[in-house]
C-alpha cells in the first residue's frame, strides 16, 4: 500500500504544478487521493495505451512494478485485508473475477485495486471523527452494455458504482440525477457540479469527483481571539481577514532551503493533520510563494514534516479562516498531463468496462469544499503537555498573514488528503 501513497503523493504535485500555469495567484484546494481512486477507476477498465497513459502520468506504473507478486508489498495479505473490508458486505463480498495475466494492463489495474481497496478502507473506518465524502460515480449511457468483472470490481475495491443513464433521450434528466446524488453525498454543500452546457445528448460515459471535508481541531481557537487582521500578498496590496488566534504546543520546524516555516494542527484524535508551510516575509509575499512552489516535491514534503525537522514548541499561532470550493473541468487539465487516448472516441480503449469499442470519456469533473474556523474540541490530557514546557522563556510565532501552503494528511497511512494554496481571501 505504501506505493500506492507514495505514487498518489507524486500525482498530487504534478496536478498542482499544471493548474497552477494558467494563475499563480488563485486559491487552490483539491482532493488528491480522490482524483487518484476515481482515475484509478478508469484504469480498471482500460486497456492499451489507454491504459499506460494513466499509468504514466497517475505514478501507477510504480504501483505494478515489481518482481513478483509474492515480493510486491502492495499485494501483501491482500485477500484478508482487502476482502475482509473493502465492501460494505465486509467479508461477504466475493472478489471479482478479473483477469490477471501476467505482465498484462488487466493484471496492472488489478494489482492497483487491491491497493486502493486497502486504503480506502483503512481511511472509511476512522469516519467518526470527521466529516470526510468522497463522491465518486461514473455514468454511462444506457446504451453502452457494462461487462459484470467491471461492475463488481468499481464495487469491491472503489466503493461505489457504475450508473446507467439517458444522456440521449434525456440528457436533462440525467444532469439534474447526476447533481442530486452529489449534493446529497457533500451534506449539501456541492451543488449543481454540472450545469446545462456540460451535459448533452452526445455523451457517452461521466466521471463524477466532489469531495467535501470537515474537522475539528484538537487545539480549538477561541472565537473571542479572533480579529480582523491585514493580509499581505505585496508591499502595496494588503486585505484584511478574521485571524484566529490561540497560543499552545505545536509541532513546528524551519525549512532552510526553501526559508519557510511548517506547523502542523491537528484534528480531534489526532488522526488527520493539517499542515502549513509559510515563506519569510519579503516585499513580494506572492512571489517567494511561487518560488516554493517550484521546486516543492514528494520527497521533499516527507522529508519537511518529518520528526527530524519539526519539533513540540510553544507557539503563538495566527490562522485565517477561510472557506475555500474549488470546481476543475479535468478533461483539458488531464490532457495537457499525458492522458488523451481515453477522452478520444477513436482512439479510447475502455473494453475492460464495456464491450463496445466507442466508449470513451466525455467528461471528468472534480468539485471540492473545505472551511477552516474556530471551531474544535480540546483533546483530553492536553493541558499536560503544555503543563510541561510552561517554564520556557519565550514564545515562537507563526503568523499567517501572507500567502502559504497547506495540506491534510491522514497520520497513520501518511496520505495526503487535500492540498492547497491560500493566497486570496
Amino acid at each position: 500500500m505504501d506505493c500506492l501513497i507514495a505514487a498518489n503523493s507524486k500525482f498530487c504535485f504534478d496536478f498542482f504544478q499544471e493548474i497552477s500555469k494558467s494563475d499563480g495567484s488563485k486559491n487552490i484546494f483539491f482532493c488528491p487521493l480522490s482524483l487518484s481512486a476515481a482515475l484509478g477507476m478508469v484504469r480498471l477498465g482500460a486497456r492499451s495505451d489507454s491504459a499506460h497513459q494513466i499509468d504514466q502520468v497517475l505514478h501507477f506504473n510504480e504501483v505494478s512494478q515489481s518482481e513478483g507478486e509474492a515480493g510486491d508489498p502492495c499485494l501483501k495479505d491482500q485477500e484478508r485485508e482487502v476482502l475482509a473490508h473493502s465492501s460494505p458486505e465486509g467479508s461477504k463480498g466475493a472478489a471479482p473475477q478479473v483477469s490477471r495475466s501476467a505482465g498484462s494492463s488487466e493484471d496492472g489495474s488489478t494489482r492497483l485495486s487491491y491497493c486502493f481497496g486497502q486504503l480506502l478502507s483503512r481511511l472509511d473506518r476512522i469516519k467518526a471523527d470527521y466529516t470526510l465524502s468522497i463522491a465518486n460515480r461514473l455514468y454511462g449511457e444506457q446504451e453502452f452494455p457494462i461487462c459484470p468483472e467491471y461492475s463488481d470490481g468499481v464495487v469491491q475495491f472503489y466503493h461505489t458504482t457504475i450508473e446507467s443513464v439517458d444522456f440521449r433521450k434525456d440528457t436533462e434528466k440525467s444532469r439534474q440525477e447526476i447533481n442530486f446524488w452529489v449534493e446529497s453525498q457533500s451534506q449539501g454543500k456541492i451543488k449543481d457540479l454540472f450545469s446545462k452546457d456540460t451535459i448533452n445528448n452526445s455523451t457517452v460515459l461521466v466521471l463524477v469527483n466532489a469531495v467535501y471535508f470537515k474537522a475539528k481541531w484538537e487545539k480549538y481557537f477561541e472565537s473571542e481571539n479572533t480579529v480582523d487582521a491585514t493580509f499581505s500578498l505585496k508591499e502595496n496590496e494588503k486585505k484584511t481577514v478574521k485571524m484566529m488566534n490561540q497560543k499552545g504546543v505545536f509541532r513546528m520546524g524551519f525549512i532552510e532551503e526553501a526559508r519557510a516555516q511548517i506547523l502542523e494542527m491537528q484534528y480531534i484524535q489526532g488522526k488527520l493533520s493539517m499542515f502549513a508551510i509559510l515563506p519569510s516575509r519579503s516585499a513580494d509575499n506572492l512571489a517567494g510563494l511561487q518560488e516554493l512552489e517550484r521546486n516543492i516535491t514528494y520527497e521533499k514534503i516527507v522529508a519537511w514534516s518529518s520528526s527530524e525537522n519539526m519539533s513540540e514548541k510553544r507557539v503563538a499561532v495566527s490562522f485565517p479562516q477561510f472557506t475555500l470550493e474549488d470546481s476543475y473541468d479535468l478533461n483539458s487539465i488531464l490532457q495537457n498531463m499525458g492522458i488523451t487516448d481515453v477522452f478520444d472516441e477513436k482512439k479510447a480503449d475502455l473494453t475492460g468496462i464495456s464491450p463496445n469499442p466507442r466508449l470513451y470519456l466525455s467528461k471528468v469533473v472534480h468539485k471540492t469544499f473545505v472551511e477552516v474556523d474556530e471551531n474544535g474540541t480540546q483533546a483530553v490530557g492536553a493541558s499536560g503537555a503544555v503543563g510541561s514546557v510552561m517554564s520556557a522563556p519565550s514564545w515562537e510565532t507563526f503568523n499567517a498573514d501572507r500567502p502559504f501552503l497547506f495540506f491534510i494528511r491522514h497520520n497513520k497511512t501518511q496520505t495526503i488528503l487535500f492540498y492547497g494554496r491560500f493566497c486570496a481571501p
